[in-house]
């Protein structure tokens, strides 16, 4: 990611300074939602024998599910994004100012939210064959809707909705803006025939407005991560107390 990146802010007086930004935040996202994938059997595998030894009393609901999260949580949703960040962050040369945090921040909540989706969905499938169909769906899903692939402006307005249920949305708004908004000096050229036109200089929240992102704060998207992933580390919780259950 750093060769193919390296430098971005080398191509500001072109199209590609803008267009390698909105790039480099895509594939990360487009790269931790494959990762989180491997989170789709996490349950899976072993939920017939966690209902039956929790009906047998060797431990509770809470006290597998706890052990369960937090051992996949610490070393494959956390430490990875970080590292990430440290290595891609510099060689890429993306904004300075310890903007990298912020960057691996949302980084982090991103990868929090989408294996817990995958947690979920592997959860609820009677199969490892639907639980990868569900969950390889539901990323693409979410990644329709980030802003990259289509402006969210002119979605239809039934699928508007999409958009504001997508984690990749928020965490891309968040990525493209905390990269942006400090950014001035950047143009928008076109070659027509023989005729290279030129347009700018433009400074990052006027593209971040061109293309309808970062229109909240990323205080806001970071939030609405945070608050996705809580919610959905219960709704695992609620499915394992009371709809695992053992057949008698």
């Amino acid at each position: 990611v750093g060769y193919t990146y390296h430098d971005v802010s080398q191509y500001n007086k072109e199209t590609a300074g803008v267009q390698d930004r909105f790039g480099i935040m895509f594939f990360c996202l487009t790269y931790f939602s494959l990762i989180s994938l491997s989170s789709l059997p996490l349950w899976r595998d072993e939920v017939r024998i966690f209902i039956h030894e929790r009906a047998s009393g060797a431990y509770g609901t809470l006290a597998y599910y706890a052990a369960t999260v937090l051992c996949d949580v610490a070393p494959f949703r956390i430490v990875p994004p970080m590292l990430f960040t440290l290595v891609s962050y510099p060689t890429v040369g993306l904004a300075g100012g310890g903007r990298w945090t912020t960057f691996m921040t949302i980084l982090i909540l991103f990868n929090l939210v989408s294996s817990s989706l995958c947690m979920l969905m592997g959860l609820l499938s009677g199969s490892n064959a639907v639980a990868n169909a569900a969950g390889s769906l539901l990323m693409l899903f979410s990644l329709l809707f980030a802003g990259y692939l289509k402006n969210v402006a002119h979605f239809p307005s039934g699928w508007k909705l999409g958009a504001y249920l997508s984690p990749s949305f928020y965490a891309y708004n968040a990525l493209v803006k905390n990269e942006l908004e400090t950014v001035d000096g950047l143009y928008i050229t076109a070659v027509v025939g023989d005729i290279k036109e030129t347009a700018g200089p433009f400074d990052g929240t006027t593209m971040l407005h061109c293309f309808s992102l970062g229109q909240d704060s990323i205080t806001y998207d970071a939030t609405v991560l945070l608050s996705m992933f809580g919610a959905i580390l219960g709704a695992i919780f609620l499915v394992m107390a009371f709809v695992l259950r053992e057949n008698r």
